[in-house]
C-alpha cells in the first residue's frame, strides 16, 4: 500500500478524481427531520505529529474506522507556535485503526501539534436533504475538540433548513459578584471579582477563572472591571468591539476589543468577555461560532448555511453591565457544479444595559465559496452591533467586518483548493494533464479496498488485529 502511495501515479480524468475527493458515499443518504441534528465526532490529538507521518495519535478512536475520512484542524496556537496557522486543516482517508493510532492512506503535509490541534470525522454521503424547520449543527467546543459541522456528499446538497456552527466556537467568559462598594478598578489585569473572566480566543491558556481584567486574550474580549463596566467583543477576521463605560464616573475600563485573527481558513470566533455585578446582575460573554466545512457536487435549496457569533447577554438592573457577544466563525463550501446557498458568519451584538456598560460586538467571521457555478449565494460576514443604553451606546464598540470570497472554477479542474488548508487532493500526487490536475488519491483508495477485501477473505477484521475502530455513523434513510 505504501509504494502505491509514493510511486505518485496520476489517473486521467477530473470525474474520477472529484468522486475520491467527495467521498465514498459509505454514509448513504442523509434525510434530516429534526432539529439540532449533530453528525460529527471529535478528539483531540494524543500526541504530537510530524510532516511526513503516516498517522497520527488521538485520544478517542472510536469513531473511526478504515476508509473513514478524518478532517485534521488547528484550532488554537501555543506561546510558542504560529499564529498564522489557525484555521489549518486537512483530509485524510484512514487506512485502519489500531489502539489510538489512526493508520493514514496517505502522509501528513504539515506537523500538528497536541494541544493545538483536534481531528474529526467526516461523514461520506451520497446525498443530503436538510427539511424546512430542520437543522444540522456542530457539536460545542469543549476546550479541547469539537465546533465542526463537516460533511462530504458525492451526490446533491438540498439545504432547505439550516447547517448551523452559531455559537459552537470557543466560549465566553464568566461573571463575576462584587459589592457595591467596589470602586474605581481599571486594571487591565485586574484580579476577580473586581475584573471579570475574559473570553476564550485562539492562544492556548488565558481562558478561566484566574484570567481577569480589560486586557484581550488574543481573539477572545477582555473581561469589564469595576464597576459594571462592559465585556469586550470576540473576533474572528474582523477586530471585537470594547466594552462599555463603567458606573462609577463613565470611566473608560470596559474589555478591550479582541485582535482579529490574520489567516482566513477554518477558524473560530472568539468568545466575548463578561462582566461583574452586584445581586447577580453580572453577565457572561458570548460564544463565539465554529465552523462549517462542506464539499458537495451540486449545492441547492432556500436554506442558510452558517456560523455566527452569540449576542452578548443583556442585564437588567443597574447593578450590572453587558457581556461581550462572540465573533462569527467560517463556513467553508467547496462545490464541483453549481450552487445556490446563503452563507453568513457574522459576529453577535453586544449585550445591552439599563445603566452602566453595555457590551462589545463581536467581529465579522469566514467565509469561502468556490464552486463550478454560482447561481445564487449571499454571503454576509458583519461585525456585530455594540450594546446600547437607552441613551446610546456608553463607550461600546461595534465589532468590524470579517472576510468573504467567491471563486468560479471550472467542473473541468479541481475546484477544491490547495492553500495552506491543504485538502485531499494535495495528498496524492501532483501530476497533471490536458484535462487539469487530477490525485493520485483515487489510485491509493482503490488499493485500500483491495487490501480489506483479501482480509475479509483470509479470515481476519477488517481494521487489522487490535483495531479498537467502530462504523461511522449511519444517515437516517
Amino acid at each position: 500500500m505504501r509504494g502505491v502511495l509514493f510511486a505518485l501515479l496520476c489517473l486521467s480524468g477530473p470525474v474520477l478524481g472529484q468522486v475520491q475527493q467527495l467521498g465514498d458515499g459509505r454514509d448513504g443518504v442523509l434525510e434530516v427531520t429534526t432539529l439540532s441534528r449533530v453528525i460529527n465526532a471529535a478528539t483531540a490529538l494524543a500526541a504530537d505529529a510530524a510532516a511526513g507521518d503516516p498517522f497520527v495519535l488521538v485520544a478517542d478512536s472510536t469513531p473511526f474506522s478504515s476508509g473513514a475520512v478524518v478532517l485534521l484542524l488547528q484550532s488554537q496556537w501555543r506561546s510558542d507556535g504560529e499564529r498564522y496557522r489557525v484555521g489549518e486543516y486537512s483530509l485524510h482517508f484512514v487506512e485502519r485503526v489500531v489502539g489510538p493510532k489512526l493508520e493514514l492512506a496517505t502522509p501528513l503535509n504539515r506537523p500538528w501539534r497536541q494541544g493545538e490541534s483536534q481531528a474529526v470525522l467526516v461523514p461520506q454521503f451520497t446525498d443530503v436533504i436538510v427539511h424546512s424547520g430542520t437543522s444540522l449543527v456542530a457539536p460545542a467546543w469543549n476546550g479541547a475538540s469539537g465546533g465542526v459541522l463537516a460533511l462530504l456528499a458525492n451526490g446533491t446538497v438540498r439545504n432547505d433548513g439550516t447547517l448551523s456552527a452559531n455559537g459552537a466556537g470557543f466560549r465566553g467568559g464568566a461573571p463575576r459578584e462584587i459589592g457595591q462598594a467596589e470602586l474605581g478598578c481599571l486594571g487591565e489585569d485586574e484580579a476577580g471579582p473586581r475584573g471579570a473572566e475574559r473570553g476564550e480566543g485562539a492562544l492556548v491558556g488565558g481562558f478561566g477563572t484566574t484570567f481577569t481584567g480589560r486586557r484581550n486574550n488574543d481573539s477572545g474580549g477582555g473581561g469589564g472591571a469595576c464597576a459594571y463596566s462592559g465585556g469586550g467583543g470576540g473576533a474572528g477576521l474582523g477586530e471585537g468591539g470594547q466594552g462599555g463605560f463603567s458606573g462609577d464616573g463613565k470611566r473608560d475600563v470596559g474589555g478591550f476589543g479582541a485582535a482579529a485573527l490574520t489567516w482566513a481558513g477554518l477558524l473560530f470566533g472568539g468568545g466575548g468577555g463578561a462582566t461583574n455585578g452586584t445581586f447577580g446582575r453580572g453577565r457572561g460573554g458570548g460564544r463565539g461560532g465554529g465552523g462549517v466545512f462542506l464539499r458537495a457536487r451540486t449545492l441547492e435549496g432556500a436554506g442558510l448555511v452558517v456560523a455566527d457569533g452569540q449576542e452578548g447577554p443583556a442585564t437588567d438592573s443597574r447593578f450590572g453591565g453587558g457581556g461581550g457577544a462572540g465573533a462569527g466563525g467560517s463556513v467553508v463550501v467547496e462545490v464541483v457544479e453549481a450552487a445556490r446557498c446563503a452563507l453568513f458568519a457574522n459576529g453577535g451584538a453586544g449585550g445591552a444595559a439599563t445603566d452602566n456598560g453595555p457590551g462589545g460586538g463581536g467581529g465579522g467571521g469566514h467565509v469561502s465559496l468556490r464552486a463550478g457555478r454560482v447561481a445564487e449565494c449571499p454571503m454576509s460576514v458583519l461585525g456585530g452591533l455594540a450594546g446600547r443604553v437607552p441613551a446610546g451606546d456608553y463607550g461600546a464598540g461595534a465589532g468590524l467586518p470579517g472576510k468573504s470570497s467567491v471563486l468560479e472554477v471550472p467542473p473541468s479542474s479541481s475546484p477544491f483548493p490547495s492553500g495552506p488548508g491543504v485538502t485531499i487532493q494535495r495528498l496524492g500526487c501532483g501530476c497533471g494533464s490536458d484535462a487539469g490536475a487530477v490525485p493520485g488519491l483515487a489510485l491509493a483508495f482503490g488499493a485500500m479496498r483491495r487490501r480489506r477485501r483479501e482480509r475479509v477473505a483470509s479470515g481476519r477484521h477488517s481494521d487489522g488485529a487490535g483495531s479498537t475502530g467502530s462504523a461511522s455513523p449511519r444517515s437516517a434513510r
